[in-house]
């Protein structure tokens, strides 16, 4: 793993306990100051992974020199499925949330903004053409098959609620310095690991010889950023013709704004369009 990923995954779990504290201490309190605390958390979580982004891309020996400059706020006080951060904590306040699934949707919000800056940080890059999956040991069945791909950079990152891997930005003609072996991975557990990780039958036909990703089902219960956030089901809106994750937080008054990762499906291959349009709705300047 590059030094780099070490690093960022260090200060955001740091990041990740220290909010978890002051949310819970503060869920049932004041709405403002619950909203603070967690919009708090964003801030540092995106601000390390902004930091983060050309870090890693020197130690792959990528050109980090950005053309754009992302604007840290826009990515805060938005829940990752495009909702109010406001809403969304409201939400976590009925009786129908419990602590667990408060600490998941808390821990939801800091992981995919992180993702997120990584993403806008990845975009204003020319040199950058994708991103590589890393895993954060210790990771389940579906990240451990996910592990070490390149994709381009419209491609979705498929997670589950508080999925900690990694989004580094690459290159595909060097990914393959930054990439994990699913199969590797699932040689360094201990047996009882694996049969927990890969259930009992999974594990035992892995070890006799089966393909790692053949075995693991990697989508069941993966979802991209913008889809499920708690219990809750986003709705996408019709953008340009096609169906795209939007909020209407930090919007102009009657207009929406696309999250990040719809931009970067929106725009493809296109980088004037994704330039364009991370400037227009108020990620760089």
């Amino acid at each position: 793993m590059l030094a780099s990923a070490r690093d960022l995954d260090a200060q955001q779990k740091a990041i990740a306990r220290r909010t978890l504290i002051a949310a819970r201490s503060a869920r049932f309190g004041s709405l403002s100051r619950l909203v603070d605390t967690v919009a708090t958390g964003q801030r540092f979580a995106a601000a390390t992974a902004l930091v983060a982004v050309p870090r890693m891309l020197a130690e792959q020996g990528i050109d980090d020199t950005a053309d754009a400059e992302v604007q840290l706020r826009s990515l805060t006080y938005t829940a990752s499925d495009g909702r109010s951060l406001d809403g969304l904590m409201d939400y976590t306040r009925t009786e129908e949330v419990t602590r667990g699934q408060f600490d998941r949707i808390v821990l939801t919000q800091l992981s995919d903004v992180a993702r997120s800056a990584s993403v806008v940080g990845a975009a204003v890059r020319p040199a950058v053409t994708g991103y590589v999956r890393m895993l954060e040991a210790p990771s389940c069945s579906r990240c451990a098959v996910l592990a070490g791909k390149f994709y381009r950079r419209n491609t979705g990152f498929q997670r589950h609620p508080k999925c900690d891997c990694r989004h580094v930005p690459s290159r595909e003609n060097v990914a393959g310095d930054v990439t994990t072996d699913p199969a590797a991975y699932f040689d360094s557990l201990p047996k009882a690991e694996q049969d927990r990780v890969f259930t009992n039958a999974g594990a035992e036909a892995i070890r006799a010889g089966a393909d790692v990703s053949k075995v693991v089902n990697a989508r069941r219960g993966m979802t991209t950023a913008q889809t499920v956030t708690g219990r809750r089901r986003l709705v996408s809106r019709d953008v340009f013709g096609r169906p795209l994750y939007t909020t209407t937080e930090a919007a102009k008054r009657g207009a929406v704004r696309l999250m990040p990762e719809s931009i970067v499906e929106l725009a493809g291959p296109d980088r004037a369009e994704l330039m364009r349009l991370l400037k227009s709705h108020g990620y760089t300047t």
